[in-house]
């Protein structure tokens, strides 16, 4: 049986994505301050690519050009931009507000990879989009209206930087491997954090729930190396697509561990995603 790579990187993906997630609401539960401990969680992720490169990557170093460089540290500089705006833009708005507006990365992703990676955009995947939107909507709102709040234009820009990050991804894992790029990913985007520090006066090395920091590090490693494996084998678009199947994921976990309530919108939202998802595995997207 011939095993479907993207399908595959995609969900492993998705999966590592949800659980870290999950594990940061339990961090925010136990009152963690949210940029101390995304460095901490940041700097580990970023410890344990860089091991895991210098043992199975180390002749790919040599293939790094100084262009690939520059789009290297731009990538990061999307990321690192992303995890600052993406807390304020949190802090500043409700935790419903951010959990749909920050999956426009779905609408960003396809416009931009029209534009610039010059992928198809049709009826089919006009449909899917909107349908993929009212789940997600659904699914993270409960059926509840959104009130605007200043902290949703925030949100709004980090869903832009981490589509902009991954359409230049796409790019560069035509040069250079992906293992590489998710190193770079990281490191660059933990150079920008490291920037904040005077900047906001906080104190990374006051280390509270130290064993979600190493968890969230974990999947964070694991998350940047299938996002760019998928990549390479998929579309931005279908990537995009079929990871929004990850708040889904995550709602089930908080379901069942968290015990936190799921209404009749939700389930909804929830299958009209899982409906959608199969039929972007079955399309040519």
């Amino acid at each position: 049986m011939k095993i479907d790579k993207k399908l595959l990187y995609v969900s492993i993906f998705s999966l590592s994505w949800a659980l870290l997630i999950f594990f940061n609401k339990n961090a925010i539960n136990s009152g963690v301050e949210a940029l101390p401990y995304t460095i901490q969680g940041t700097f580990v992720n970023a410890s344990i690519l860089l091991i895991y490169n210098l043992l199975l990557r180390r002749r790919e170093f040599k293939k790094i050009k100084f262009n690939h460089l520059k789009r290297l540290v731009l990538i990061g500089i999307f990321v690192g931009t992303a995890y600052m705006l993406g807390f304020y833009g949190l802090k500043l708005s409700t935790s419903i507000n951010y959990g749909f507006l920050i999956k426009s990365t779905l609408l960003f992703t396809t416009l931009l990879a029209f534009i610039f990676l010059k992928e198809k955009f049709n009826l089919e995947k006009v449909i899917l989009l909107f349908v993929f939107v009212i789940g997600v909507y659904f699914l993270t709102t409960g059926g509840k209206m959104i009130i605007p709040r200043i902290g949703d234009i925030l949100t709004l820009i980090t869903a832009f930087c981490y589509s902009s990050a991954l359409i230049i991804t796409k790019t560069l894992t035509k040069d250079i491997h992906s293992d590489i790029v998710s190193l770079g990913r990281i490191g660059f985007a933990l150079l920008v954090l490291f920037l904040l520090i005077p900047i906001l006066k906080v104190n990374p090395l006051e280390i509270k729930a130290g064993i979600y920091v190493l968890i969230t590090g974990v999947f964070g490693a694991i998350l940047a190396i299938f996002i760019n494996k998928a990549i390479t084998v998929s579309s931005a678009s279908y990537l995009t697509m079929m990871s929004m199947s990850v708040p889904v994921i995550v709602s089930l976990l908080s379901l069942i561990f968290l015990k936190e309530p799921m209404n009749l919108f939700q389930i909804i939202g929830g299958t009209l995603i899982i409906v959608s998802g199969v039929l972007t595995q079955k399309s040519k997207i």
